[in-house]
């Protein structure tokens, strides 16, 4: 079986494709959608360079998601290309630069720049290994046809690599991000109860969740960045996208024996965050760093155990609805700041079935009004088994937050939201 399905590493080649990409979007918004501030030259690009960072007045969705998605595709022009995670992560700082000093008339955003490149990478490298996990370069057929069009809206870059190289259909050995040995995998459908804010009422919608967990901090060694993951979608019949959030491990290092009964591991996680409800709009970019732990029920190393978190945040930048302060049109601020998460929960071969876990954030506000901000999240989630695969799911969230602002009074609101789904779940485990 061939093994060129596995492309060699090319820097020029990632950073050509960056360049075609955001020239292909520039043009695309100039010349199809008429927007001026794509009409750059260099009058543009001269009067860039010489003003330099600026804060910018896009939307929510528009700057705490969909840039972070692009700068995503910067980065996996890299990995497309054969680069490492290392390699590839200053290939998505390029592309959000370049696009900002470049393909915008607008003075180049800061907020841009590191939401791309940060939640870029981040969220990069989750797609680019849910892509590699989806394909397989060892089927044929439909099938194989199938799977390399699933995983075109995770990794498009690396979709359209493959195509144009012949290797949809090309047979191979597929590379080690196909096969994380341990994973969990649970969607789930059904009804969500939330509060409005406006009269007190209760709003009923259909929800959806997907949970995965890519690898397992326990089942061996460090590796390499992201070998293990985990990424929530939800998305809500009104109102679409509720939240996406993902936590990839940095680094990682055992403090226990593996064949001991508590197990405690370091690590070191970036994560990326995008919640929008009633209570709040909240995202940004971040590094965790704290304390593992499983504690095994019984003598069997595959049985039940308790699974711990304790993680201190550093966030580099986030962003909070702020309504009637902001920026010009932006009706939200931007800051960097600080956090801590805790989780709790019963589990077995990393599949969880009661799950306790909180998160505050605080901000201070850099771009906007002056004000601080702290966010609580509060959430308990129950798994009840009806089959092999099928069970039904009971999530309950509480969101928080105070936001203190110098010149006005303070804002407060709590938004409490259930969820009742059938849930399906696949996973393997590594003993």
């Amino acid at each position: 079986m061939q093994s060129d399905t596995l492309p060699r590493p090319n820097a020029f080649r990632a950073i050509g494709q960056t360049i075609v990409l955001n020239t292909v979007v520039n043009r695309l918004d100039a010349w199809a959608r008429n927007r001026d501030w794509a009409k750059v030259g260099t009058r543009a690009w001269a009067r860039n360079i010489r003003l330099g960072w600026a804060w910018d007045q896009d939307g929510f969705a528009t700057n705490v998601f969909a840039h972070p998605y692009h700068g995503s595709l910067y980065f996996n022009t890299g990995r497309a290309s054969g680069l490492s995670f290392l390699e590839s992560a200053p290939i998505a700082m390029f592309g959000s630069w370049s696009w900002e000093y470049f393909c915008e008339t607008e003075r180049p955003s800061l907020n841009d720049f590191l939401l791309s490149s940060f939640g870029g990478v981040t969220l990069g490298e989750m797609f680019h290994r849910i892509g590699e996990t989806i394909r397989d370069n060892t089927a044929t057929g439909l099938h194989r046809t199938f799977r390399e069009l699933a995983a075109m809206p995770f990794d498009p870059m690396g979709g359209l690599n493959r195509l144009f190289r012949g290797k949809w259909k090309r047979l191979g050995i597929n590379p080690a991000e196909h096969d994380p040995k341990a994973y969990v995998l649970r969607v789930g459908v059904g009804g969500r109860f939330a509060r409005r804010l406006v009269n007190d009422s209760m709003a009923r919608m259909g929800t959806f969740v997907g949970d995965l967990s890519y690898g397992d901090a326990f089942a061996g060694k460090y590796r390499t960045p992201f070998d293990v993951f985990s990424i929530r979608l939800i998305v809500n019949s009104q109102g679409g996208l509720n939240a996406l959030n993902g936590s990839g491990r940095l680094y990682g290092r055992a403090l226990s024996d593996s064949l001991s009964h508590i197990r405690h591991q370091f690590a070191v996680n970036q994560r990326y965050d995008y919640v929008n409800n009633p209570a709040q709009s909240f995202g940004g970019v971040s590094v965790e760093a704290g304390i593992d732990s499983r504690w095994r029920l019984g003598a069997r190393r595959d049985g039940f155990g308790i699974r711990t978190a304790l993680f201190g945040d550093g966030i580099i930048l986030g962003a909070i609805d702020a309504p009637g302060t902001g920026t010009g049109l932006r009706d939200y601020d931007f800051g960097p700041g600080a956090g801590v998460r805790w989780e709790a929960g019963l589990d077995r071969h990393g599949a969880r079935f009661f799950t306790l876990l909180g998160r505050v954030a605080y901000i201070h506000t850099a771009s906007g009004g002056a004000a601080d901000h702290l966010v609580n999240v509060s959430t308990l989630e129950l798994a009840i088994p009806v089959t092999h695969r099928v069970g039904i799911a009971v999530q309950t969230s509480i969101f928080d937050r105070e936001s203190h602002y110098t010149n006005r009074p303070p804002d407060k609101r709590d938004y409490p939201e259930g969820r009742f789904m059938l849930v399906w779940t696949k996973g393997a485990s590594t003993p």
